[in-house]
């Protein structure tokens, strides 16, 4: 099998990982919070951003086959399958056909100012423990 299918793979296995992980997140948090807020898509995409901030850094960039393997079934497999962002734009429509604006407006501004501020610290935190000369 030549490199590229064994990379397709590898990302395929990481994304159906990443998608049953969300699944099980959503499912248990239905459990202990219900219904009203979309919090398992929050929670995924905030746990995501963060684990791909941490893994972007330059200390872990593939620089061997099978380092790169790794890196895509890791990053865009399963971070890939298991952040929402399809979901979190239905929700955030549902909230608003359901006339619940500050719902709505809650649930874009935290999965934004947390997302973005879990990749930040995610790449800071790799960044502080494997520095790059």
């Amino acid at each position: 099998m030549n490199d590229a299918w064994v990379r397709i793979a590898a990302v395929a296995i990481g994304g159906a990982l990443g998608s049953v992980a969300r699944y099980l997140v959503g499912v248990w948090l239905v459990v202990l919070w219900g219904e009203r807020f979309p919090l398992a898509t929050l929670l995924v995409n905030v746990a995501g951003c963060f684990a791909l901030g941490l893994l972007m850094h330059e200390a872990w960039a593939p620089a061997t086959r099978h380092a790169s393997l790794w890196h895509a079934g890791v990053t865009v497999g399963l971070l890939g399958g298991l952040t929402t962002f399809s979901t979190f734009g239905y929700q955030t429509i549902r909230h608003l056909d359901a006339g619940e604006p500050v719902l709505a407006l809650a649930n874009v501004a935290l999965n934004l100012v947390l997302g973005l501020a879990a990749a930040g610290a995610g790449l800071w935190l790799s960044r502080a423990w494997w520095p790059v000369a």
